[in-house]
C-alpha cells in the first residue's frame, strides 16, 4: 500500500482500483450476490479501510463468470450481475470508480449471452472487455489459432470468439460504446 501512496503522489491524477475475483477466485460470486447488498457492505468495507482508504479510488468486479462456467460454474440467474452492480453503485456512490472485466464470448448463446450486461451497464464506469486467451493451450487438441483475434477469419475455430462480435454484441445489448475498453494481452501463446 505504502508503495501505491508513493506511486499516486508523483502521479496524483492515476487512477487505483481493488480488483475482486479473476479466473481463480470468481467461484464466490455466486454464493456472495444472493445478498447484493451485503456482498456490496463487505466490498465498500475492505475498499475503504482506514488503514488504506487513502489509496483506492473503486472497484473492480472480475467475475468469470456470472450464471455461466469458467473455473466453476455459476447458476446465479441472469439478472446476478445487474443486481450486483447496483448494489456496488449504491454503497460505493458516484464519486468512486466501479468497473468491471467481463468476458468477450461474441457466439450465439454464449457467455455474454448468459447474464444481463446491458442492464448492469447504467452502474458501472466501464467495462474491460477481456479480448484474448479465445484460444490457447488448455485445448489439448488443438487447433492452434490467434489466442487475440480483432475479426473473424475463415476457418475459426469457434464463432463469435473474436473482439469485434463481442463488442457488437454487447452495443447490441444495450452497453453504450463509451463503457466498453477493448482488453490487450501483450503477450503470445
Amino acid at each position: 500500500f505504502n508503495q501505491l501512496r508513493k506511486l499516486k503522489a508523483q502521479y496524483p491524477h492515476i487512477k487505483v482500483l481493488w480488483s475482486f475475483g479473476g479466473w481463480t477466485w470468481s467461484g464466490g460470486f455466486g454464493q456472495a450476490v444472493q445478498n447484493p447488498t451485503a456482498f456490496a457492505q463487505s466490498c465498500y468495507d475492505l475498499v475503504e479501510d482506514p488503514r488504506w482508504a487513502d489509496v483506492f479510488d473503486g472497484i473492480d468486479l472480475d467475475w468469470e463468470y456470472p450464471n455461466a462456467c469458467g473455473l466453476t460454474c455459476d447458476s446465479s440467474g441472469p439478472a446476478s450481475i445487474k443486481n450486483m452492480m447496483q448494489a456496488m453503485r449504491a454503497k460505493f456512490g458516484p464519486n468512486n470508480l466501479l468497473t468491471a472485466a467481463i468476458t468477450a464470448d461474441g457466439s450465439n448463446g454464449g457467455k455474454l449471452d448468459a447474464a444481463d450486461y446491458g442492464g448492469a451497464a447504467q452502474y458501472i464506469d466501464w467495462y474491460d472487455v477481456m479480448t484474448y486467451d479465445y484460444f490457447g493451450s488448455w485445448a489439448a487438441q488443438g487447433p492452434t489459432a490467434p489466442h487475440s483475434p480483432l475479426t473473424s477469419y475463415p476457418g475459426i475455430p469457434a464463432q463469435g470468439f473474436n473482439s469485434a462480435d463481442a463488442i457488437a454484441k454487447l452495443r447490441a445489448k444495450g452497453v453504450p460504446a463509451s463503457k466498453l475498453l477493448l482488453g490487450i494481452g501483450f503477450y503470445g501463446r
